[in-house]
C-alpha cells in the first residue's frame, strides 16, 4: 500500500475542474479531446516551482500525453469495471468522502481545541468504577453511587492518595485507581480528556462516563507541553522475568559500555558494537521523535532531562532493560497550519468526531425533507422478535411479503432535486446488520424505536454521501485522480513492473547489453578488528599474520579474545571500496596487517587483496538493474500506445496559452 501512496504521489494528476472556462480543444488521443482547461489544471497541479515558461510547458505536454496513453488504453481494456478495481476504489471513496459526511465547522473547533490542549499537558489522578454502556440501568446506578462514596471526602491531594491507596488495598475487581503522570490530547479517550482539561489544578472533576465506567479525576498539575524530544540509545535487554544472574549481567554490561562513554568512547561506534535493540543499531540508535506520553515514563523523563543536543545520560533502567540516552533534537509543538493536517486525521478516527457528525445530522434534517410511512414502518416492525434484545435476530427466511414498500424518502428539494427512497426491506436488513445487545429490562418495542432512529440518521448520511461529487467539486476531481491513479497503478505493474521482475530471460539479456554501467571499483578484501586496547590489539595482531596459513575465523578469534570481557573485540570483514569505511581509506591498499588509533582506541586492519574494477553481477546490482529494465520496457509500451492512439496537438491553441 506505501508503493502505491508513492505512486499516487509521482503519477496522479487531478481532472478537468468543474468551473472551467476555456474548453477549446488542445489535442485529441485517439477518440479522447483533451480541453485547454483540462491540460492546465494538471499542469499547474504539477508545476510546484510555480515557474510557467516555454520549455517548461512544452517539455510537459511529453508527460502529459504518455500519463492520458496509459488511461486511455486501461479504459480501452475494461480495467475499470472489473470487480478488483470497483472494489478497491470504493474503499478510497470511504475514507475520502469521511471530511464531507461531518460538519466541517464543528471538526474545524475540534482542531483548534485538541492544538490548544497539545500546548499544554495534565497530571492527574483518577479513580475509575467499570461498568459497561449497555449494564442494565440498576448497576449503572450502582457505579454511579459507589463513585461519589469516594467522590465525597476528596478535598485535596492527600485526599485522592488515600482513596487511591483504600481501593488498591481492597479485593473490589470493579475499581481501578492510579497516578497516571503527565498526559497531553488523544492519550485518553475524549470525555475523559476533555474533563481533565476543563478542570482547575488541585480539583476533583465531576463524574466523567466513559465506555469503561464512572470516573473521577483530581488535576495534580498542567504546564506547558514539554514539545518532542529525538534521542538516540544504546540498549540492553533485562525483565523481571530475567535470572538474577541475567540481570546482573546486563546491569555489568551497561555499566561497561557507560564507562567506555565517560573515557571519550563514540556513542555511534558503541551503538554498533553492542546495543540490542535490532531496530536502531544500524542507524546510531537513533529513535523516532516523541512527545508526552509516547514512550515509557521513565524514559521519557530521562530524555527531556537532558538539557542541550549531545548530553548523554547516565544508565537508566525501563521495564525492558537498560538505556544510554543521547539528546539529538528538541523542538516545541508546531505551529497549527503546520499540524493542522496530521490533527484531522487523528479527530476523524477519534470519538470526539461524532460532534461533527451530529452537528450535520441537525444540518441535514432541516436541509432535506423527509417523508415518513408509518403504516409499512408497522408492517416491518411486527417481524422483529424477542431476539433483538440478545442481538440475534435473523431475517426470516419467508417474509410475509416482497417488504419492497417505501419507509422512508429523503429528497433535496433545493440544490440536486433528488430524492431517495429505502424500503421496508431496506429497514429488516439494516436492522439485523446493527443491532445492539440490549440493555436488561428493555422492551422489543423501545429497542426498535432506538434502532429506527439510527437507521433514519444513517440513511440521511448515506443520501449526503450520494451527492458528494455534485456538491463539492473537489470531492469529484479527487475521486477521479483515484480513479485514474489505480487504473494507471494497475496497468502499468502488468506491463512494466511486475513483467520486468518475472521476466528473467529478458532482465538477463538486458543486463549483458547493459553490464558495462554497473561496475564495481576497485576494492579490497578487509577485516577490521575495533579493540578495547592496545594489549587486545597485539593479541590480534598475532592471530591476523597467521589467519590465512590455519585457516583462523572470525567467530574463533572472537571467542580467544572475548572470553574474560565480551567488549574486547569486534570484527567486519568484507569488499570495501574509496569512501565506504573510513579506517579502509586510510589503510594502505597492499596485502598486509596495519595497527591505527581511531576513538582513541587501536584499530587492526588486515588486507588480504585488492581487486581490479569489475562489471556488478547481475544479483549484485539487480535493484538498479530491474528499475532500468522497468524504464526500457514503459519507453517500448509507450511507443506502441502511440501508434494504437494517434496523438495530434492544435499547435495554434498551445502557442496561444505557451507565451
Amino acid at each position: 500500500m506505501m508503493f502505491k501512496k508513492l505512486v499516487f504521489a509521482v503519477l496522479l494528476l487531478v481532472t478537468m475542474q468543474v468551473d472551467a472556462q476555456d474548453q477549446r480543444k488542445l489535442m485529441s488521443i485517439g477518440e479522447e479531446k483533451i480541453s485547454v482547461d483540462e491540460f492546465l489544471s494538471i499542469y499547474n497541479k504539477n508545476n510546484t516551482n510555480n515557474v510557467v515558461d516555454k520549455k517548461t510547458m512544452e517539455e510537459y505536454v511529453d508527460l502529459f500525453v504518455n500519463f492520458k496513453l496509459k488511461v486511455v488504453e486501461a479504459e480501452s481494456l475494461g480495467m475499470d469495471t472489473v470487480s478488483k478495481f470497483v472494489k478497491e476504489l470504493s474503499g478510497y471513496r470511504k475514507q475520502l468522502a469521511q471530511p464531507y459526511l461531518v460538519d466541517m465547522d464543528v471538526n474545524e473547533g475540534l482542531i483548534d481545541e485538541a492544538y490548544q490542549r497539545l500546548r499544554q499537558d495534565v497530571s492527574a489522578y483518577h479513580i475509575l468504577v467499570k461498568v459497561g454502556l449497555d449494564a442494565p440501568a440498576g448497576d449503572t446506578l450502582a457505579a454511579r453511587k459507589k463513585l461519589d462514596s469516594y467522590m465525597r471526602a476528596i478535598k485535596s491531594e492527600d485526599d485522592m492518595r488515600t482513596a487511591i491507596a483504600k481501593i488498591k488495598g481492597s479485593k473490589d475487581e470493579q475499581l481501578i485507581a492510579e497516578d497516571l503522570g503527565y498526559f497531553t490530547a488523544f492519550s485518553m479517550v475524549y470525555p475523559f480528556e476533555s474533563a481533565a482539561y476543563n478542570t482547575e489544578v488541585g480539583k476533583l472533576s465531576k463524574p466523567v462516563r466513559t465506555r469503561y465506567g464512572y470516573h473521577a479525576i483530581f488535576v495534580r498539575d498542567k504546564r506547558p507541553a514539554r514539545g518532542e524530544i529525538h534521542v538516540s540509545h544504546i540498549f540492553i535487554r533485562s525483565s523481571s522475568a530475567d535470572t538474577d544472574d541475567q540481570k546482573q549481567t546486563a546491569k555489568s554490561r551497561i555499566e561497561e559500555i557507560n564507562k567506555q562513554l565517560k573515557d571519550g568512547g563514540s556513542f555511534g561506534e558503541l551503538v554498533k558494537q553492542y546495543s540490542e535493540d535490532k531496530a536502531t543499531v544500524n542507524n546510531g540508535g537513533t529513535l523516532q521523535w516523541f512527545g508526552t506520553g509516547g514512550t515509557a515514563s521513565v524514559f521519557e523523563d530521562a530524555a527531556f532531562g537532558l538539557e542541550r543536543n549531545g548530553e548523554i545520560s547516565d544508565p537508566i533502567q525501563s521495564a525492558y532493560g537498560w538505556h544510554i540516552i543521547k539528546r539529538e533534537d528538541k523542538r516545541d509543538v508546531a505551529e497549527l497550519d503546520v499540524i493542522k493536517p496530521t490533527l484531522k486525521r487523528k479527530i476523524e478516527k477519534d470519538a470526539r468526531s461524532l460532534k461533527g457528525r451530529t452537528s450535520l445530522l441537525k444540518k441535514l434534517k432541516e436541509d432535506y425533507a423527509i417523508t415518513y410511512n408509518k403504516g409499512n414502518k408497522a408492517v416491518a416492525d411486527k417481524i422483529f422478535t424477542d431476539q433483538l434484545l440478545n442481538g440475534k435476530w435473523r431475517v426470516p427466511e419467508e417474509l410475509p411479503s416482497k417488504m419492497d414498500l417505501p419507509v422512508l424518502t429523503i429528497s433535496d428539494n433545493n440544490f440536486s432535486k433528488k430524492s431517495k427512497t429505502y424500503s421496508q426491506l431496506d429497514y429488516i436488513k439494516y436492522v439485523a446488520k446493527n443491532q445492539k445487545k440490549a440493555k436488561e429490562g428493555e422492551l422489543v418495542s423501545t429497542a426498535v424505536a432506538r434502532v429506527w432512529t439510527e437507521f433514519v440518521d444513517d440513511m440521511l448520511i448515506d443520501f449526503e454521501d450520494g451527492l458528494l461529487e455534485m456538491k463539492y467539486p473537489k470531492f469529484k476531481a479527487l475521486m477521479q485522480e483515484y480513479h485514474d491513479g489505480i487504473l494507471l497503478f494497475d496497468l502499468m505493474d502488468q506491463k512494466v513492473w511486475s513483467k520486468a521482475v518475472k521476466d528473467s530471460v529478458g532482465l538477463e539479456a538486458f543486463y549483458q547489453n547493459h553490464k558495462s554501467d554497473y561496475m564495481w571499483s576497485e576494492r579490497v578484501d578487509a577485516t577490521i578488528y575495533d579493540c578495547a586496547n592496545t594489549d587486545v590489539a597485539n593479541k590480534v595482531v598475532k592471530y591476523a599474520k597467521k589467519r590465512v596459513k590455519k585457516g583462523y575465523t572470525d567467530t574463533y578469534i572472537m571467542q580467544q579474545l572475548n572470553d574474560e570481557n565480551a567488549l574486547n573485540l569486534n570484527i567486519k570483514s568484507g569488499l570495501y571500496a574509496k569512501s565506504v569505511d573510513a579506517l579502509i581509506d586510510k589503510t594502505p591498499w597492499v596485502v598486509g596487517v596495519y595497527t591505527m588509533n581511531e576513538f582513541d582506541k587501536p584499530t587492526v586492519v588486515q588486507v588480504y587483496s585488492v581487486i581490479d574494477p569489475q562489471p556488478k553481477g547481475l544479483n549484485e546490482a539487480r535493484g538498479l538493474i530491474t528499475s532500468a529494465y522497468q524504464s526500457y520496457l514503459e519507453g517500448q509500451w509507450i511507443d506502441e500506445l502511440r501508434k494504437k492512439y494517434p496523438v495530434i496537438l492544435d499547435e495554434t491553441v498551445f502557442q496561444s496559452i505557451n507565451k
